[in-house]
């Protein structure tokens, strides 16, 4: 599901930068394209205008000239004098023949009633506008013609600039246009991957973390709802061992509920609908009733406990006093369970942290945590043994430590014991009253 909309998303994504992209760059095409032709016309116009003007005053007409004018411009330049054509032929050969060109000329001079083989009448000039023509072979042009007054009769001169070539430039550009437009898209396509991919991560890892959470409570749940089940079918077949399935049943009963409760709990912080309830908390009274309550416990399973205290009255802590009970629970809980292999006490210690802090540990000398699992401990169900054939820990405890003080702003630091084991220690900020 989470890949699907990372697809739909990136595709969204490209798709809409893809669409101002193109637009931009078709802006670009063709204000470029407009201003090139503007440019080129306007060029085209000045020079006819001073061929016209020397036309006029008989002025540096020379075949050199001429042929020099024509060569730099890729121009065709027809002059007539009374409708005798000058000697000059011409410095260039055109794909298609000048005299079929100079016929499509005169064509679209009469088109605009233009004669150019009589003196005007109205004026002492007759011109037409810009005009394009297409030779036989391609070949493109732009033109313009004219027709002066004279002592001696009239000139006329057809001016055609060869534009082929720019035609070849406005596919030439046209392409780079487009191969930047798929060089952009293509671009546009890896970074929105990319950026999805980054978005998506967390939502990803959550739904995964979510999709094992679900996976591991229903693993967690069904052991005891099995033993309900075949306890009381055994009780409906049997009375014998009535009493012994009752118990078993209140069991399971009692594992089960105080793992919904955690899961609700747990819930409760997600949505952070948790209270947190800050006072000062007097951290010598709550490590001797953690110790109260905890040494018969250890009593039973001949594990030494041991309280240590420093000489001086500890300060007041700032948290919630009933989740800092727990946080120590927990410790205390995993110490017992997976720190009794060894014959040395484990410790629950308290010491003041700098000016500002109140540090309370437990500490034992058991097998210890490896390194590569410390990193996972504080997630929910990880546990150590992955059998799960300890039903007397879902593997949340430790993650609901870490949550509990979260939600006070503490921090819980595990470090390994001198000779082995480990040490939870949980920091606490120092109450100011």
């Amino acid at each position: 599901m989470i890949t699907s909309f990372a697809r739909r998303l990136t595709i969204l994504f490209t798709t809409a930068t893809s669409v101002i992209l193109t637009l931009a760059l078709c802006l670009s095409f063709f204000s470029q394209f407009k201003i090139t032709k503007i440019q080129r016309l306007d060029s085209f116009t000045t020079q006819f205008l001073d061929l016209a003007h020397r036309l006029e005053n008989s002025s540096g007409l020379t075949d050199s000239w001429l042929a020099q004018m024509e060569t730099d411009g890729h121009f065709i330049i027809h002059i007539e004098d009374n409708q005798i054509p000058l000697f000059f032929s011409g410095s260039w050969e055109t794909p298609t023949s000048r005299q079929y060109l100079l016929s499509l000329a005169r064509r679209k001079a009469e088109e605009e009633h233009v004669n150019l083989s009589a003196r005007p009448f109205s004026s002492s000039s007759d011109k037409t506008s810009v005009f394009s023509l297409k030779g036989r072979h391609g070949d493109t042009y732009r033109g313009s013609a004219v027709v002066i007054s004279t002592e001696q009769g009239f000139r006329s001169m057809i001016l055609l600039a060869d534009t082929t070539g720019e035609r070849r430039a406005l596919y030439f550009q046209l392409s780079f246009f487009v191969l930047l437009e798929i060089s952009g898209v293509l671009a546009l396509y890896t970074i929105s991957r990319y950026a999805v991919g980054k978005a998506v991560s967390p939502l990803e890892e959550y739904h995964q973390r979510q999709t094992d959470f679900v996976a591991s409570a229903a693993h967690e749940l069904r052991s005891p709802l099995a033993v309900i089940q075949a306890s009381a079918s055994a009780v409906s077949v049997s009375s014998e061992q009535s009493s012994h399935m009752i118990r078993l049943i209140r069991e399971e009963c009692a594992r089960a509920g105080k793992l919904i409760k955690t899961l609700l709990l747990l819930a409760s912080a997600d949505s952070k609908s948790l209270s947190k309830d800050m006072q000062p908390v007097e951290t010598d009274m709550l490590l001797l009733s953690l110790y109260e309550s905890f040494e018969p416990l250890c009593l039973s399973r001949r594990i030494r406990l041991k309280l240590s205290l420093p000489e001086e009255i500890l300060p007041k802590a700032i948290g919630n006093e009933q989740w800092i009970y727990q946080i120590l629970s927990v410790f205390l809980d995993n110490a017992l369970s997976y720190g009794c292999g060894s014959p040395d006490p484990v410790i629950l210690l308290a010491a003041q942290t700098g000016k500002s802090h109140v540090t309370l540990s437990v500490s034992d000398n058991g097998f210890g945590i490896a390194d590569e699992q410390k990193a996972l401990i504080f997630e929910r169900f990880y546990r150590g043994d992955a059998s799960r054939h300890d039903k007397g820990h879902a593997g949340l405890g430790l993650s609901i430590a870490h949550t509990l003080a979260g939600q006070m702003d503490c921090t819980i630091t595990l470090s390994d014991t001198p000779g082995g084991g480990c040490t939870f220690s949980l920091t606490l900020p120092k109450s100011a009253r």
